[in-house]
């Protein structure tokens, strides 16, 4: 089965692109470099075998992971002392640079399913579970009801239509999920997606920051909690309010929507009764549980908080190298729905299917040195092939409106549907 064009020229130019920065590595100086005399001697742990062990995520005991990867390269082993000390030179925006080039590919795509003409881009922030180290509780701060858990704040803008986190931060636990919305803006600008359309939780309203999403060309649907807005508050179906900072007025409109629960959902937006009727108001804002699902993919499914390190460059540095991942394995699984879709286009089926994500990670993850070390991209482009004819093979069905049980009669650390695939 060929793969198709448009997606596999992504996956193929993001693996080519990766090789390119990983063997380059070298020549990029104190880019890479925490320490300028790092890396400079010819050593058997080079930058260049770092870099591919970092990215691939070490999940297991460190000391098989790096057996495994020098096995797969016919080498001798290091020793996890030797690494540990290691990594701690590099330096981790030179890790994310894997993670910028990804957002860069897909910006670029100009074939991009829109809402009326805008990019849907949803942003989230989530709680990050530190080891308990001195240095992570210094470097991050702490949470829990004696303040005494390592725990860090981390934010993706996450595409759902596109299945792409196009940036990803993480920071001190006690900064505000809008500080980092604030760099996800001033990023997208980078890529030049301007004017997309965003999508925020209840917890990000202020007029502050409406303000900054005004002033940056950003329209936006966001939820509002009760008692945020008195007008807000008072509105029965629909209207514009007025909002000011400063000197400035910002006029915002208020939905009311009612949910199938019966609940009723305050909405904010700077779209206009054209852009978004109220009718479709409730399936737009729906549209932002897809940041929840990529998350699941990243702290379930990659065991984002599952950190190799105790220091705060190997958490950076492995949360880098999981959004990076994440985005790969969307890729393909992407593509893999798209194949499905096509095989499945005369058959009467009751509910849709699609890829299994654990497989495409699986896959991913058992054959990603290859990819990284293949010289050719026609062999390359054989192994990509591979895993998605594998994926299409065995795809599953997509049931709508369903709803697991969240109570257990024990306390179970992996849920039923939340195996490990790492």
């Amino acid at each position: 089965m060929v793969v198709g064009n448009m997606l596999k020229d992504r996956i193929s130019r993001c693996f080519e692109k990766s090789r390119g920065i990983i063997q380059n590595c070298l020549c990029q100086g104190n880019e890479l470099r925490l320490r300028q005399t790092a890396f400079t001697r010819e050593r058997k742990l080079t930058a260049l075998h770092i870099l591919r062990v970092i990215l691939k995520r070490v999940y297991k005991s460190l000391q098989l992971s790096l057996d495994d990867y020098f096995d797969e390269l016919d080498m001798p082993s290091v020793s996890k002392q030797a690494f540990s000390k290691a990594r701690q030179n590099l330096n981790p925006e030179f890790v994310r640079e894997f993670c910028d080039m990804q957002g860069e590919l897909c910006a670029e795509d100009d074939t991009f399913v829109s809402y009326r003409g805008m990019r849907l881009i949803a942003i989230d922030g989530s709680d990050l579970a530190l080891e308990n180290s001195k240095e992570l509780k210094e470097a991050f701060g702490c949470s829990g009801p004696k303040k005494n858990a390592a725990t860090a704040l981390c934010s993706i803008a996450f595409a759902p239509f596109e299945q792409v986190i196009y940036d990803c931060r993480i920071d001190s636990y006690a900064k505000d999920e809008r500080d980092l919305a604030k760099l996800h803006i001033g990023r997208l600008i980078e890529l030049g997606l301007g004017g997309s359309l965003l999508l925020f939780d209840r917890w990000y309203p202020s007029a502050e920051f409406i303000a900054c999403l005004y002033d940056a060309g950003f329209p936006f649907v966001m939820r509002v909690r009760e008692k945020w807005n008195l007008a807000a508050d008072d509105t029965k179906t629909q209207r514009w309010i007025t909002l000011t900072r400063g000197d400035k007025a910002y006029p915002v409109r208020v939905l009311k929507i009612k949910l199938s629960t019966g609940e009723t959902e305050t909405l904010l937006t700077t779209l206009n009764q054209k852009q978004l009727p109220i009718s479709q108001a409730g399936d737009l804002y729906f549209k932002r549980w897809a940041v929840e699902t990529a998350y699941d993919m990243l702290k379930s499914k990659l065991q984002l908080e599952n950190f190799s390190g105790k220091t705060k460059v190997s958490v950076l540095q492995d949360f880098y190298a999981t959004v990076y991942l994440a985005n790969l394995a969307s890729f393909i699984a992407c593509q893999a729905d798209e194949e499905i879709t096509q095989l499945d286009r005369e058959k009467h089926l009751k509910h849709p299917r699609r890829a299994n994500r654990n497989r495409a990670i699986d896959k991913l993850r058992r054959h990603f040195i290859r990819m990284i070390i293949e010289p050719e991209q026609s062999v390359r482009d054989a192994i990509l092939n591979q895993i998605v004819t594998a994926l299409t093979e065995k795809p599953v069905s997509v049931v709508s409106g369903r709803s697991p049980s969240r109570k257990t009669p024990r306390k179970k650390r992996y849920h039923t549907a939340r195996k490990s695939v790492v």
